[in-house]
């Protein structure tokens, strides 16, 4: 499987920490502050292939893509060892909702998952700029917040999943899968 990486930091950690997954050089660099990792033996991917996404899992199927939304890195780093690990693909990361929007706009992925809160614009204002202009990819709502007024407002705008952060990951990961699998 290819693993996409937007923070090489991220990945340098992992090989000092004895990650088999990924090589301790990258195969290629691609600008944008992208680089793409892949296993021993097995063929990476170009910037330009994942952003028009062309990326393929080792069995040829697609590899569905990710834009993780969240002012937390701690957060965003935990979804995208997770995203990978599950065979997904995290094709960019956005701090607020405003990088979500712009983002979401350059990377086109398949599934954009949204924190709530968020500084300069929340996930739920994103999440109506991001369906207002058409956009093709699920979004998923991903917050601490477990209250009626946030379940209602997300059905309302016409999100396509919501997930609290405080349930177990196996969660996340089956509603993830039921939104890529079951709809593409």
């Amino acid at each position: 499987m290819t693993c996409l990486t937007l923070d090489p930091a991220a990945v340098e950690d992992a090989v000092e920490l004895g990650d088999s997954r990924v090589k301790s050089r990258p195969f290629e660099n691609f600008g944008e502050g992208s680089v793409i990792f892949s296993r021993e033996g097995q063929q990476s991917a170009s910037w330009q292939a994942v952003k028009a996404g062309y990326t393929e899992n080792n069995d040829g199927r697609k590899a569905f893509r990710i834009l993780i939304a969240d002012d937390h890195e701690a957060v965003r780093r935990g979804l995208k060892s997770a995203l990978a690990g599950a065979g997904w693909v995290v094709c960019g990361e956005a701090v607020d909702g405003r990088d979500a929007i712009q983002k979401a706009k350059d990377l086109k992925p398949d599934l954009i998952i949204l924190d709530v809160t968020m500084p300069n614009l929340g996930g739920l204002d994103a999440a109506r700029e991001i369906l207002k202009d058409g956009d093709r990819a699920k979004i998923l709502i991903f917050t601490m917040h477990e209250s009626r007024q946030i379940r209602e407002e997300t059905a309302a705008l016409g999100v396509h999943a919501l997930a609290v952060k405080s349930a177990p990951l196996s969660t996340l990961l089956a509603t993830i899968d039921s939104l890529l699998i079951h709809t593409h």
